[in-house]
C-alpha cells in the first residue's frame, strides 16, 4: 500500500521551528547532564549550559502550546486542509479505535499503513506522556538549582523524597527516559521511510496518497509534479487504464 502524501500543511514552519528547538535542547541537556553527572572539565560550562537549556525547553513547549491555538495545520497526512492545530491532539473520528491496529504495525504485525489521523493513538498518547515527564524533568531541575532549591514550591519535595542526593537519581535516571523516548520516537516517525523526517525538518514534501477529510477515504494519489487534475486516480488504476487502452 503507498503512503499519504506528506505536506507542509502538517507541519507548519512555526511547529518545525519549536520541533528544531526541542531537538537541539534535548541534545545539550543530555550532554550536559552526563558530564555533569560523572565530573568532566569545564563543569561551570556545562551547567550554564543545562540550566539554560532546561529553561528554553520548557519556554518552547509553552510556546508550542499557545501556537496550537493560533496556527493551523492539516489533520491528516494526504490533504492540504488545514483545522487550528489544537483539535489534531484530541481524539478524532479518523484514528478511533485504532490503538491496536497501530502496535501491530509497529510491531509488524500487520503489513499497511493504518488509515488514521496524523497523529496516530500511540503518538498521541506518548506524546502526552512526555509533556508530564517534561514537566517533571524541570520540577526536579529546580529543586537540584541553588537559586531556586530553597523556594517550598521545590524544597518541599526534596524533604519529602529523602534529600538532594535522591533528587538527583530521581532527576539523572529520568534522563535515560528521554534517552529511550528519543530513540523510539525516531524509529516510529520513519518506519515508513524517511519522508517525514524529511518534512520536518527541511520542509521537504514527498508523493503520495491524498485523503478526503469529509469521507475518511483516500481520494487520489498525488506525484507533487503533476497539475491536481491529473491526479485524480491512484498508480494502480493508472496502469490499468493504459493497459486497456492497448488491448
Amino acid at each position: 500500500m503507498a503512503h499519504l502524501a506528506h505536506y507542509r500543511e502538517a507541519h507548519p514552519l512555526p511547529f518545525r521551528i519549536t520541533h528544531w528547538i526541542n531537538l537541539i535542547c534535548m541534545i545539550l541537556l543530555i550532554i550536559s547532564g552526563i558530564v555533569i553527572h560523572n565530573g568532566f572539565a569545564f563543569m561551570g560550562m556545562w551547567r550554564g549550559v543545562h540550566i539554560f537549556c532546561g529553561i528554553v525547553i520548557f519556554l518552547n513547549c509553552i510556546v508550542r502550546i499557545v501556537l496550537s491555538f493560533f496556527v493551523k495545520s492539516a489533520p491528516n497526512g494526504g490533504t492540504r486542509e488545514t483545522v487550528t492545530d489544537f483539535w489534531t491532539w484530541l481524539p478524532q473520528k479518523s484514528n478511533k479505535h485504532q490503538l491496536i491496529s497501530w502496535i501491530k504495525y509497529y510491531l509488524f504485525l500487520k503489513k499497511d499503513h493504518p488509515l488514521s489521523a496524523k497523529l496516530g493513538v500511540p503518538q498521541k498518547l506518548s506524546y502526552l506522556l512526555i509533556g508530564v515527564a517534561l514537566l517533571f524533568m524541570g520540577y526536579t531541575g529546580f529543586c537540584l538549582w541553588d537559586t531556586t532549591a530553597e523556594i517550598p514550591l521545590f524544597a518541599g519535595f526534596t524533604y519529602a523524597v529523602g534529600g538532594l542526593m535522591k533528587v538527583r537519581i530521581i532527576h539523572y535516571f529520568m534522563m535515560y527516559f528521554f534517552i529511550c523516548f528519543i530513540g523510539i520516537h525516531v524509529y516510529l516517525a520513519n518506519i515508513e521511510g524517511l519522508a517525514p523526517t524529511k518534512l520536518m525538518f527541511f520542509g521537504k514534501e514527498a508523493p503520495g496518497l491524498t485523503y478526503d477529510t469529509k469521507t475518511d477515504n483516500i481520494s487520489g494519489y498525488d506525484p507533487l509534479d503533476q497539475a491536481p487534475e491529473d491526479y485524480s486516480i491512484l498508480p494502480e488504476e493508472e496502469e490499468e487504464e493504459e493497459a486497456k487502452a492497448t488491448a
